[in-house]
């Protein structure tokens, strides 16, 4: 199984970038990485944990963050690059739900070059520590938390993404060791990851030292960033009171954070988000901005990926916002692979007769959000952007009349090499989380007292995310009241999807919701139809079988792992030799 994309360290690790390892690359073969005279002090320990993230930024693992969990969603569609020829790319197959095993995105290779670097430091890790006295033992735990946290979160996309992969903890150290792995079952995977995280837990940093200055603490795994995963995973598997629980001391500890750091003025009906509404000393769209524009790591952040625009530098680009987000009108003479995707059709009209940011009076929304999609103007819609990551500021005069986003060719992000931090976990994530797992802990009958309590718990959540960035908030759309847990989950959802559109989150909800339903896509369904009205039918009978949810294995992956069976909701399985799980 030397070619699959469970290959040996040796060669995932072969694609490494550190910021100063050419004198080491250009000395040393780079299979002496797994020899005993490569692993000699705390320095080569921390040069491969530097690969690890340096690895998750290239653009082939961004691409799949960002593709496995957003681009089936009713949030994207096509871009203008290309709108005569997209259907003819693996990317616009994807779309059109027209998705293969040959798709070169169903490659998992890139999450496993990290997962091996991970293995490798925890194997290698504690032999360093002998022959270096300098690597005290809790810097050894410090640096095993670290990467495990990082093999869990790349385990739980590999699972949110395929449902059941292949698992393994072992450090791979010759290309020559087997690897045909069946799979194990999804949950079970993330089972373990949370085993392994509550381990490591109180071994990890709560902060990392400043650099020049400069708290990046954001920009690497710590004590809450774990916590962020716990929750997540925990709510994946219907563990709600866990999910709950992690979210809260997130939560409590950003509550801390702020109250020591800013005044009552940063605070939303008593949570720590920035509000968008201009009061006190923050302008309009404060908080919109602290979060996603600038150079990253808002109060508001938990966990992201870094990247900058300095052309100076060995730090990387975010290359997938260049070529993934960036819709271009036909006059620009542009590179040719920019602005794959664009919003959906159904959101260009967001500016114009609103129905996602929709206010329950009116048809101007006040929703600072809306502003993750960008049109050539609010009277000409025929154009859209996905402008969140890709500009870089907004105006202050933010109303349904003047429309201002400063794009790269304007003075904005550099498409060539572009700026924008990935996020993957901000607070407001944390308390739709716990709002969620409120929810479903909950009964419908809330006459009875606890439910009543759970459901106005999760309301209270819920109200504060939107409020802070619509004026009215949760009235704004229409609901104002706790008094149907029904009625409130669908609001949760399309809350999720206001708060993070575009940020590779919205096909896992949809997933996560129909795992909940007990694996019924009705609800996916309903929300995905609306972008596939030309095939809809075709589409609908297709994720009608909640295993197609799920991608397909890669084909060459198959041929060559006799222990891996495709996935029997696409058209090269075979259902006689999957065993699939009920969840």
């Amino acid at each position: 199984m030397k070619n699959i994309g469970l290959k040996s360290a040796i060669v995932a690790l072969a694609g490494m970038s550190f910021a100063s390892c050419g004198d080491f690359l250009e000395i040393y073969p780079l299979t002496m990485v797994y020899e005993d005279n490569y692993w000699n002090e705390k320095a080569d320990v921390d040069q491969i944990v530097t690969g690890c993230y340096t690895r998750m930024q290239d653009n082939d693992f961004l691409r799949r963050v960002f593709i496995w969990g957003e681009v089936r969603s009713d949030n994207i569609g096509g871009g203008s690059n290309s709108k005569y020829f997209y259907k003819e790319w693996d990317e616009g197959k994807i779309i059109d739900e027209d998705i293969l095993s040959t798709n070169k995105y169903t490659d998992w290779s890139p999450f496993y070059s990290v997962i091996d670097r991970c293995n490798l430091v925890i194997e290698r890790a504690p032999q360093v520590a002998e022959v270096d006295p300098s690597y005290l033992a809790s810097d050894v735990q410090a640096t095993i938390a670290e990467v495990t946290a990082i093999r869990a979160l790349c385990y739980f996309y590999l699972v949110r993404t395929f449902k059941d992969v292949p698992y393994y903890t072992h450090a791979i150290t010759n290309d020559e060791q087997p690897l045909n792995l069946p799979v194990t079952d999804g949950d079970e995977v993330v089972r373990n990851l949370i085993q392994d995280l509550q381990n490591v837990l109180p071994n990890a940093l709560t902060a990392w030292p400043s650099v020049n200055g400069e708290d990046k603490s954001y920009a690497r795994i710590t004590q809450d960033a774990i916590r962020a995963m716990l929750a997540d995973m925990s709510l994946w598997i219907g563990d709600y009171a866990a999910a709950d629980r992690w979210a809260q001391q997130v939560i409590d500890n950003k509550m801390e954070y702020f109250e020591k750091n800013y005044s009552t003025n940063y605070l939303t009906d008593g949570y720590p988000l920035v509000p968008d509404g201009g009061q006190g000393m923050l302008q309009r769209g404060a908080g919109y901005k602290l979060n996603f524009y600038g150079d990253g790591g808002g109060p508001e952040s938990i966990f992201e990926l870094e990247f900058t625009s300095d052309a100076n530098d060995n730090e990387k680009g975010n290359t997938m916002v260049t070529d993934l987000y960036y819709r271009f009108y036909e006059e620009k003479d542009l590179p040719t692979g920019c602005g794959t995707y664009a919003p959906a059709i159904a959101l260009w009209t967001e500016w114009s007769s609103p129905q996602l940011f929709k206010p329950v009076t009116g048809s101007t929304s006040n929703d600072i959000r809306r502003w993750s999609i960008a049109v050539n103007a609010v009277s000409n819609t025929t154009a859209a952007y996905m402008a969140k990551y890709a500009v870089s500021d907004m105006s202050t005069n933010m109303n349904a009349s003047t429309f201002s986003l400063t794009y790269f060719e304007q003075g904005g992000r550099n498409w060539a090499k572009n700026d924008a931090n990935w996020i993957f976990y901000r607070v407001s994530d944390m308390m739709l989380i716990k709002a969620e797992a409120l929810l479903y802990m909950a009964g419908d009958d809330l006459t009875d007292e606890r439910n009543d309590s759970l459901v106005h718990a999760a309301y209270d959540l819920i109200a504060a995310v939107s409020h802070r960035s619509a004026t009215g908030g949760i009235d704004n759309y229409g609901s104002g009241s706790a008094a149907s847990r029904s009625s409130l989950i669908n609001f949760l959802f399309d809350e999720r999807r206001r708060e993070f559109l575009f940020e590779g989150k919205r096909w896992f909800d949809l997933v996560r919701r129909s795992r909940h339903d007990g694996n019924n896509t009705e609800y996916l369904i309903q929300q995905v139809s609306v972008k596939h009205s030309e095939s809809a039918s075709t589409v609908t009978g297709k994720l009608r079988n909640y295993m197609a949810m799920y991608w397909p294995y890669n084909y060459d992956e198959v041929r060559v792992n006799e222990n891996l069976h495709q996935n029997p909701a696409y058209p090269e399985s075979d259902d006689s030799s999957y065993e699939s799980t009920t969840n």
